[in-house]
């Protein structure tokens, strides 16, 4: 008796591992913008399930756009003090969370994390890819069960009218 409640908790833990999310999602949206205006992109999220911390870069083409800042923020304790900013002239923003009370973060899937503004600088035709990175700043997740979470990334663009 004692060995099949063994292996019936066995079982139930290992489903259990097995079913848990290993990669999260990270999306950053696409648009068509006019020379000279401000957009502002969604940088959102998939399979949030229990985060405690994210870091990565996002990098453009500075001569199609120039960085403009950050708002609405919608991950637990994200400030603006979470960005590196020093490399925005060259086209590189660096991004390194954590969940301050350690509870771990759940969000919807493609919930809006923050977004990100830029003056767009190129002309009619332009087109700046915005994607995710791992320089300077590597790729890093982690979860509540302080495991690596694999970082999926989704690339967006401008094109400017």
């Amino acid at each position: 008796m004692i060995t099949r409640i063994f292996a019936f908790l066995f079982f139930v833990i290992s489903f259990s591992s097995f079913a848990q999310t290993s990669t999260i999602t990270l999306k950053i949206d696409s648009k068509e913008v006019s020379a000279g205006e401000v957009v502002c992109l969604n940088v959102s999220g998939s399979n949030f399930r229990r985060i405690l911390s994210t870091q990565y870069s996002i990098q453009w083409d500075p001569t199609v756009l120039s960085y403009s800042g950050l708002t609405n923020f919608k991950l637990p304790y994200m400030t603006k003090e979470n960005f590196g900013i020093q490399a925005v002239s060259k086209g590189t923003l660096t991004c390194m969370w954590i969940d301050n009370s350690l509870k771990g973060v759940n969000l919807i899937d493609d919930s809006s994390l923050y977004q990100v503004c830029f003056k767009v600088v190129g002309k009619s035709g332009g087109v700046s890819s915005i994607k995710f990175t791992q320089k300077p700043t590597p790729f890093e997740s982690v979860n509540l069960e302080e495991k690596l979470v694999t970082i999926q990334p989704v690339s967006g663009n401008i094109k400017v009218k």
